[in-house]
This record gives C-alpha cells, structure tokens and sequence, in this order.
C-alpha cells in the first residue's frame, strides 16, 4: 500500500510539472523582446515569483499585446508588471489590480512616443485583447491590461490626471 501510494504521488507530481510546461509552452517567455525577470521585477525588494497561471498571463500578454506594441513604436521600458499581493499593497495598488494575475503592465516608449500615441494605436487593433488601457497624464505612462483567456475583449480606454479618478478616453484626446 504504502509504494502504491508513492508511486501515485510521483505520478501526481509529473502531471503536475507536465501541466506548467504545456501552459508556459504556449507563450513561452522570455519573448522576442521582454523577459519573465523584467515582467515581474519590482523595486520593492520583496519576492515576486509567479506561479504557473500568472506565468501562462504574462506570456499572453507579452505575446498578445507588448510584442505588437513594440513591433510598432521600437523599444518599451516596463516599470510594473506582475504583482504580489505584498507588493501591490506596498506601491498603492488596487485590490482588484490586473496587476496581480500577470494580466497588466504599466510602460513607457524608450523611443520618446507619448502614451496617448500608443493608446491611438492599440485603440484601432480591435483583434488585440484588450480589457483596459489607461493614459496616465500625471506620470506620462500608459497602463495596459489583458482580457481574461476565453472572454470577448472589453476595451475599456480612459485617462487619468492624478491616478485617482478616471474619464472616458478617446482618439480626440491624442
């Protein structure tokens, strides 16, 4: 009994890891242009190690979104990606933050283009999953969040001057 039950196990574990590789195997990261290190570093010096799911999230999102981004506007700094739970209550975030899942990244264009430019541009992809994309006036960037897997895109587009109350955004904002 008690080596059916650890050759059981053993079995579990491998369908477990066999689970992660196949998720991460289909937006593997690193990308061609972000790494997993720079979608989950923070400045924080507390631990950001994403799990199998926020992993398969952040290669969605560089994958779906960041690479036809960049692909458009040259390079782009990522300064918040993934959060923890310890993290995102340390920078302010919502409890509800896109941040948390791996969905979300906030940016800039290392090329000098405006968020209100980017945001134009991703607002005609309508193929693009787009939950939410928010120009952020008072800091100059852009934050982006990826649809949940399997749920029509939301495309929600708003501004913000202070980081605290939001208003509608649109092309004739740019």
């Amino acid at each position: 009994m008690r080596s059916f039950l650890l050759i059981s196990a053993a079995i579990l574990a491998v369908l477990a890891l066999r689970r992660e590789d196949q998720v991460d195997s289909v937006y593997p990261l690193p990308s061609p242009h972000f790494t997993l290190a720079e979608l989950t570093t923070t400045g924080t010096g507390l631990p950001n190690v994403p799990n199998a799911s926020q992993k398969a999230n952040l290669g969605r999102l560089a994958y779906e979104i960041l690479e036809p981004l960049r692909n458009q506007f040259g390079p782009i700094l990522i300064t918040s990606g993934l959060r923890s739970a310890a993290i995102n209550r340390k920078v302010g975030g919502s409890s509800t933050s896109a941040h948390l899942d791996g969905r979300a990244a906030d940016l800039y264009s290392m090329a000098g283009k405006k968020a209100a430019t980017m945001a134009a541009w991703l607002y005609g992809q309508r193929l693009l999953p787009i939950r939410q994309i928010v120009v952020e006036k008072h800091t100059g960037h852009l934050h982006i969040e990826l649809q949940p897997a399997g749920q029509t895109p939301k495309r929600q587009f708003l501004s913000t001057d202070d980081g605290s109350t939001y208003q509608p955004w649109s092309l004739a904002n740019v």
